[in-house]
């Protein structure tokens, strides 16, 4: 008999709903035995759609579903600023890890969540799914090959008009903005790719459309210990739904690698936007020329991340990403927000 993970989804919002469940459903050895939300409605409304058998709800919820004794794996969906209290009780109650990225608002968060989770000897999962997405994977290994020379620059782009749940938007719950939120994804993808120590940033913010109190548009320079490049760009200000992409500069060769663009469909439309399907994430209109995205958990590397959770956890093996890089990655950005105030380069703490 196949041995299997039992889950505890820490929340019942956006992700969890779009990404992380249709990933789960389709991983055979993980059973989601619980969920939990704010709102009792909200979230018994998510468990009877995914056919959850508990729901946890209120204040008490995280406590409630850390102490489960039948979960053995804590899934962290949550608002950021409940990143590290939700980490602590399912350490305290030794329950392997998964979080969201960011690992934490700051640094500090995230070495706490890291030395939570070492104290307590849990499988810690970092949940950064950009590395894991098909085409990087297959990227990866011409790049393993030598197919394109030692990589001396790599642009990483994430770009959509706006978050979809208000917490976003305040920096007291967020810990910041595009910067944060998009840029650890971009961040983290470059820094996959070049497999290079990090050593110094330089970085630009700036609120260009939104009313808010902290940044919707970042440019990031990564310096490494070689002297090449990452160069991250990132943007809550930029219209056409969800953009993601990659360009990758090797000595001999370049990749270019855009997954939210170059679907291989393209579809022309004058009916009624109510008679279109899904286009892609956060797309503003469905009519006129349409490029859909297919099976979009799968296309932003959430499949193939949780299952490498899974198994890991199944295993007590170490996976492929971890707090430790969440870690890193919080680094990196806790120093390009000091860079865009101090308008320098700025070394990376560790």
């Amino acid at each position: 008999m196949v041995k299997r993970v039992r889950v505890g989804l820490l929340g019942s919002g956006f992700i969890a709903d779009s990404s992380h469940m249709p990933s789960f459903r389709e991983i055979e050895n993980a059973d989601v035995v619980a969920v939990s939300g704010r709102s009792q409605n909200g979230t018994e409304s998510f468990a009877r759609r995914w056919n959850i058998k508990d729901a946890y709800y209120g204040e008490s919820a995280i406590g409630k579903m850390c102490r489960d004794p039948r979960i053995d794996l804590i899934d962290v969906c949550l608002p950021n600023h409940l990143h590290l209290k939700a980490i602590e009780l399912a350490a305290e109650n030794h329950k392997d890890i998964i979080c969201e990225k960011p690992l934490g608002r700051n640094r500090e968060e995230a070495k706490r969540a890291l030395q939570a989770a070492n104290r307590y000897g849990v499988v810690h999962c970092y949940a950064e799914n950009q590395v894991f997405i098909p085409q990087l994977s297959r990227t990866m290994e011409f790049i393993g090959k030598g197919s394109i020379g030692n990589v001396n620059w790599v642009r990483a782009r994430e770009a959509h008009s706006g978050p979809h749940s208000d917490w976003f938007w305040d920096p007291k719950k967020s810990g910041g903005g595009v910067l944060l939120d998009m840029g650890c994804h971009s961040i983290e993808a470059e820094r996959h790719i070049l497999k290079k120590k990090p050593t110094e940033v330089s970085a630009w913010c700036a609120t260009l459309v939104h009313k808010i109190e902290t940044e919707d548009n970042s440019l990031v320079m990564v310096k490494y210990e070689d002297g090449s490049i990452g160069q991250s760009e990132n943007s809550w200000s930029a219209l056409g739904g969800l953009d993601i992409r990659f360009e990758i500069f090797g000595e001999k060769g370049a990749v270019f690698v855009n997954p939210t663009r170059e679907t291989g469909i393209t579809v022309y439309t004058a009916a009624p936007e109510e008679r279109s399907a899904n286009v892609v994430e956060k797309a503003e209109v469905k009519k006129g020329w349409l490029f859909p995205t297919w099976r979009e958990h799968l296309l932003y590397g959430y499949l193939d991340e949780l299952r490498n959770f899974v198994t890991c956890t199944l295993e007590s093996k170490e996976p492929k990403e971890t707090f430790r890089d969440g870690y890193l990655v919080n680094s990196i950005i806790d120093a390009a927000y000091e860079s865009c105030k101090r308008r320098k380069w700025i070394s990376i703490g560790r």
